[in-house]
């Protein structure tokens, strides 16, 4: 074969294998929901400046939210209240939230910001001694196991990333920060 041949035969496997990685991109994004039953609300920003001032019961206000818990603040610095609960239109198919909420956004993100760090992620370690605000730790925390009889590890987070929304940090459910972005989404398209 001619090198000027062989140069056309690379170039057409490579427009194939982009033509490909797109369609699979495109087909990947486009199915509306993310596995929990739920529409699907799109991506959210992870910080939102808005000048809004959200309270609890913009949260517990919302069809389909169960309010479990109203957590104890002393300790998380800057907070006003901090709620624990259930979102989902199916009752056996919802997720969790943790939603603290600070005087405004400033505070938000200058002291709700580095708490939430610290309890979402691979790398939190939801432990009474590591932790500094404890209220609600076990809330944080799922099981990880092997299937069998043992439960296996109870110190994972429930809740792999955040957003903040005006005066509110929201912590939500999630594998990864894709899924928990859009548990994040979900809930606050039926707040807003």
């Amino acid at each position: 074969m001619s090198q000027k041949n062989s140069g056309k035969a690379r170039l057409l496997i490579l427009l194939v294998a982009i033509a490909a990685l797109s369609i699979a991109a495109v087909a990947c994004g486009s199915d509306g929901g993310d596995g929990d039953g739920s529409s699907g609300e799109g991506v959210i920003a992870k910080i939102d400046a808005t000048d809004r001032i959200y309270t609890d019961a913009d949260i517990t206000g919302v069809e389909f939210f169960k309010h479990d818990d109203d957590y104890d603040v002393e300790g998380l610095d800057g907070a006003i209240t901090a709620i624990y609960g259930f979102y989902g239109s199916d009752p056996y198919n919802r997720q969790e939230y943790e939603a603290r909420f600070y005087a405004d956004h400033a505070a938000a993100m200058a002291q709700g910001v580095d708490f939430a760090d610290e309890a979402t992620g691979a790398e939190a370690v939801l432990l009474k001694d590591v932790q500094r605000w404890t209220e609600g730790i076990t809330d944080r925390r799922q099981c990880a196991g092997n299937g069998g009889h043992h439960s296996g590890k109870c110190d994972n987070p429930k809740y792999f990333d955040y957003v903040v929304v005006g005066n509110m940090v929201l912590m939500c459910q999630g594998k990864d920060t894709e899924t928990s972005h859009q548990a994040c989404a979900n809930l606050m398209a039926a707040v807003q």
